[in-house]
């Protein structure tokens, strides 16, 4: 009777701690919305194309339109973003940046090991989670089941307490030695690799961006072809073959960096007669 007792009093006191943890809990939430929410506006930014949402940019003898655009990548890469942000750090310190920041850590209910395998279930279920908006659903289960286990919790059979609490040696995940600093050069690469893609890479997005909304050198533009860069200080010119209702047209475009980013200078562009 001890022996299967004791698995029953260590889920109660899981449960009594992830309950304790529930503001804290609340408060890392917020912290790790803001800084998904960051990173969001810099991925959409560097590597998004602007597109056009509603409306109908200017064409053929129209002289006043309406539109709408946004600049963002593909929706796949922002939720492969989101998975990451959360799964990396909760798989290698066994807490996403607001957990660790609210000293709070990701555990077993049972008090067994945390794998890999719970904490990819639990944040990929983070999908219904979010459901119908907010963590609506999350939120909802969180507050209302003893063991404060959301949707992805009950299912990878995991909650989330303060690391104080966390005693046990495999109660939570821990980073190999030499983690910390693969870590951090980790780190340093995708931001040296993101803020030259905004300078070397992002002219041809933010060229592709003008055609969308018919702004590039013509409002009738079918397709377009950009040749090699010329590079100056601040500053790429492109050559440009585009067609005009099937007719060919070249000549260049010029783009210039400032604080706001990449912005069309001039162009020009001449289509045979």
């Amino acid at each position: 009777m001890a022996v299967a007792a004791a698995p029953e009093r260590s889920i109660s006191e899981r449960a009594l701690e992830a309950r304790q943890a529930r503001m804290d809990r609340f408060l890392a939430m917020v912290l790790d919305l803001i800084v998904v929410g960051i990173l969001s506006f810099i991925v959409n930014n560097v590597f998004g194309v602007t597109q056009v949402t509603s409306g109908a940019p200017l064409t053929g003898d129209a002289t006043s339109t309406f539109f709408t655009t946004t600049t963002a990548v593909a929706w796949p890469w922002l939720v492969l973003l989101w998975m990451a942000y959360f799964i990396v750090p909760e798989s290698t310190f066994g807490a996403s940046l607001g957990k660790m920041v609210r000293g709070l850590c990701v555990v077993r209910l049972d008090g067994g090991p945390v794998s890999f395998g719970s904490i990819l279930v639990r944040n990929v279920l983070r999908l219904l989670d979010v459901l119908p908006g907010a963590y609506l659903l999350g939120g909802v289960l969180v507050l209302g089941t003893g063991s404060s286990q959301r949707f992805g919790d009950m299912v990878a059979g995991t909650t989330v307490i303060h690391r104080a609490r966390a005693l046990e040696p495999h109660a939570t995940r821990h980073p190999a030695p030499g983690t910390r600093r693969a870590v951090g050069l980790g780190l340093v690469a995708l931001l040296l690799f993101t803020i030259a893609f905004d300078y070397f890479g992002r002219p041809a997005l933010v060229v592709e961006g003008l055609y969308n909304q018919h702004e590039l050198l013509g409002p009738d533009l079918t397709s377009y072809r950009l040749g090699t860069p010329q590079w100056g200080l601040g500053r790429v010119t492109y050559t440009l073959t585009a067609y005009d209702g099937g007719q060919p047209c070249t000549g260049t475009i010029t783009l210039n960096w400032g604080l706001s980013g990449w912005e069309m200078r001039d162009g020009t562009l001449v289509c045979p007669p």
